[in-house]
């Protein structure tokens, strides 16, 4: 038993560096119902780590549909996750990690899911461009308050926090240079 987990760990850590991406740095957009955007995706050996700048433009179409005269929000969304990346052909990548969506107002409140990251990025062959989609599997909401120099902030588990991951789950393109 012991033997077959080693060789699959070994299996999966030598199929993880290789990768259909030969550059180490990609910027681009994505499209999602809270999260569109810009991020940059960062290759640190095995890992890569994602980083982007949202607005919840699903929120806001919601929002344009209705009376108020309030149609942007002031609200706005950030999402970074680490991942590994599997080769599953010459052009073709899965990588899965752990990853995070938080909303803030760049005052008082921050709110957030966490959980899984599952993503397939296919690039362009001969060509530095790539399309992906980003699936979120949320398992956890956090959020911290600051309100007259109280501080106050927590995490909530929740079996129904994956199906938060139809709203924040994305698609884009990505520019590796």
């Amino acid at each position: 038993m012991k033997r077959t987990t080693i060789l699959l760990l070994v299996l999966i850590v030598s199929l993880g560096t290789l990768s259909a991406r030969e550059n180490s740095v990609a910027v681009g957009a994505q499209l999602g119902f809270t999260t569109t955007g810009v991020l940059v995706d960062v290759g640190l050996g095995d890992l890569y780590l994602q980083a982007g700048v949202n607005y919840p433009m699903g929120i806001t179409y919601i929002a344009s549909t209705t009376d108020s005269e309030e149609k942007f929000f002031d609200i706005y969304t950030f999402n970074a996750d680490i991942s590994q990346a599997f080769a599953l052909s010459e052009n073709f990548d899965m990588k899965v990690g752990l990853g995070t969506t938080a909303f803030t107002n760049f005052g008082p409140v921050v709110l957030g899911l966490a959980g899984a990251v599952v993503k397939g990025e296919y690039w362009i062959p001969n060509k530095n461009t790539g399309i992906f989609v980003n699936l979120n599997i949320p398992v956890m909401a956090y959020g911290f308050i600051e309100d007259d120099e109280t501080f106050d902030g927590g995490v909530v588990f929740n079996p129904l926090f994956p199906l938060a991951g139809l709203f924040t789950s994305t698609v884009g393109v990505l520019y590796a240079f």
